[in-house]
């Protein structure tokens, strides 16, 4: 007599032959036949004779539980670091010692790629997003040709 909490399956010899499995018990590792399942489809008619025969039945919906929106202060590391994740940025990082530009090759031009489409309302919200962003200097509009 063994104490199931011990064991995560049990296995019979005779489904280990009939899959030629192979156990390797120090890796944890289980090799053997691959088998596709299909399970039987029956119709509505099929199942109102198998109950009115006395078999059991039983009936399953299976839907998606709705994802928790978790808020950013409900994030352990967010709350014990509150003064570092503001709610929204007061301004631009201050001026550095050292600014960074990209330098052009002379006689060069920006390579020109037609922008992808977008849904309308991800553009409404881009464009929001970017006038937002624009209204705190953030950013400014673009001088490239």
């Amino acid at each position: 007599m063994f104490l199931m909490i011990e064991f995560d399956v049990i296995l019979g010899m005779d489904w280990l032959a009939s899959y030629h499995a192979s156990i390797d018990s120090h890796s944890r590792q289980f090799a053997g036949l691959k088998v596709r399942l299909h399970p039987p489809i029956i119709s509505a008619v099929q199942v109102g004779k198998l109950l009115h025969d006395g078999c059991q039945g039983f009936l399953a919906c299976v839907v998606e539980a709705p994802k928790e929106e978790l808020k950013l202060e409900q994030i352990p590391v967010v709350s014990d670091y509150q003064e570092i994740f503001l709610e929204d940025l007061s301004g631009l990082p201050p001026e550095r010692e050292v600014e960074f530009a990209i330098e052009l090759v002379p006689s060069t031009a920006p390579i020109l790629k037609a922008p992808y489409r977008m849904a309308p309302s991800k553009l409404v919200e881009l464009k929001e997003q970017l006038q937002d962003l624009l209204d705190k200097d953030f950013i400014r509009p673009s001088v490239s040709p």
